[in-house]
């Protein structure tokens, strides 16, 4: 039986495996002529009693689809993985054969059909490069019909030693004007990889660091950079500040003119029951204040999350997204589960998302020799290329990218409730 989830997206029963054994395991599945399928795989696994070499794995296969392999965390019990089916006429069955872990249970799956993507399509990224991280190669496919959003120049810089060109500047105030006016460059220049042109990118000038207290909490931010600095290569005029002070109605009354001027028929945000982040948290409020208010109301809003509570995606480069365990979550904001979606990256779409990745300054900076050797030992893997990058490089470039859909209705509606309990 199918269940509406957002209007557009629906969600089957679950279906738990028939046969399985402590490291295999089979799953059957309905037939779907008519719809494209995130399949959702839940996996119950006992404990590692020691340490191994790598990362334990698991391999799917089946349905006339390429077999893929799977990087799980190596010591947390429930896991998930997802699998993006076309329509198929006929049941398929799907074999799982673990490596590393064993069974405690049998797997569990559930169907997700894939909602339709609308344009335009418009992106809030809290900082240059999270709209890259999260989404490149979707943005790259809807070229044509997207808006990039940026909050913030992304100016924090803890020391002069962490400056992108070393002993450039002689003092912080002058290195962190520095810094915003090379990522500012980043929001307007990386996009033009993908075709997406200057005027198709808006920065609204966020004080780095000061979302939360700003959106969240109401306390008007001190701004480092003036904002005819920061929004210099903007085509859209945003409303002014007043004076020094950024408020927080200043940056919903940039957003809602974002929002009422383009139309976009999507959303993509930052997932606030995931990315606990306080600026990533903060850019999700901020769109919901704004939509509260707007005379246009979009259809879908997706949600990515670039960080994680006491985790992170398992594995090298180019394997499926990672789907996080429910028990990381932040909070439980909505009340209907969003539906997952998987983007698909072909492989020179991923080598693609790595060229837009490489071109954001605060990413392509190497390590030396022995940084690559702790990343690597930390991360329980060797990477399949770049060691010497940021590991944003092996988390980002996958062979999906996954987003949570629901009604821009119940994205608002959940923000609300969660401020009027405050």
């Amino acid at each position: 039986m199918w269940q509406s989830m957002t209007g557009e997206a629906t969600r089957e029963q679950t279906i738990t495996a028939t046969d399985w054994q402590r490291q295999a395991a089979t799953l059957t599945l309905p037939a779907a002529p008519a719809r494209t399928r995130l399949i959702e795989v839940s996996l119950a696994l006992a404990p590692r009693s020691r340490w191994r070499r790598g990362l334990p794995s698991v391999t799917l296969s089946g349905a006339g689809q390429a077999t893929l392999t799977y990087s799980l965390e190596a010591r947390r019990r429930d896991q998930r993985i997802a699998w993006r089916l076309p329509p198929c006429a006929t049941a398929i069955t799907l074999s799982l054969t673990l490596s590393g872990a064993r069974l405690t249970q049998a797997p569990q799956a559930r169907c997700h059909a894939q909602p339709a993507i609308e344009g335009p399509i418009l992106i809030l990224a809290p900082h240059p490069d999270d709209a890259e991280i999260a989404a490149g190669g979707f943005y790259t496919d809807h070229a044509e019909s997207v808006h990039l959003v940026t909050l913030s120049c992304g100016e924090q810089l803890k020391g002069l030693k962490r400056q992108y060109l070393s002993g450039l500047d002689d003092d912080l105030d002058s290195a962190i004007r520095r810094k915003a006016e090379w990522r500012r460059w980043n929001v307007f220049a990386t996009p033009l990889l993908s075709g997406i042109p200057p005027e198709r990118s808006t920065l609204v000038g966020v004080p780095d660091g000061a979302g939360w207290a700003l959106m969240h909490d109401g306390i008007g931010q001190r701004l480092p950079i003036p904002l005819s600095d920061v929004r210099r290569f903007n085509r859209i005029a945003l409303p002014p500040s007043r004076g020094e002070r950024l408020e927080r109605d200043d940056v919903v009354a940039a957003l809602r003119q974002l929002i009422d001027t383009l139309k976009p028929a999507t959303l993509l945000v930052t997932d606030p029951e995931f990315d606990p982040h306080p600026d990533h948290r903060a850019a999700s409020l901020a769109l919901a204040l704004a939509l509260d208010g707007s005379r246009h109301r979009p259809r879908t809003v997706l949600l990515y999350a670039n960080h994680y509570r006491d985790a992170f995606p398992p594995g090298p480069a180019f394997q499926p997204a990672w789907m996080p365990p429910a028990e990381i979550a932040i909070e439980r904001l909505f009340a209907s589960a969003p539906t997952p979606l998987a983007w698909p990256l072909s492989p020179a779409m991923q080598k693609h998302k790595a060229l837009l990745l490489d071109a954001m300054s605060d990413l392509s900076p190497r390590a030396d020799w022995s940084q690559r050797h702790r990343r690597a030992r930390r991360a329980g893997f060797v990477p399949t290329f770049a060691p010497e990058r940021d590991r944003y490089f092996q988390a980002a470039i996958r062979s999906t990218e996954l987003f949570r859909a629901l009604p821009s209705e119940a994205f608002v509606a959940a923000w609300r409730e969660r401020n009027d309990s405050r």
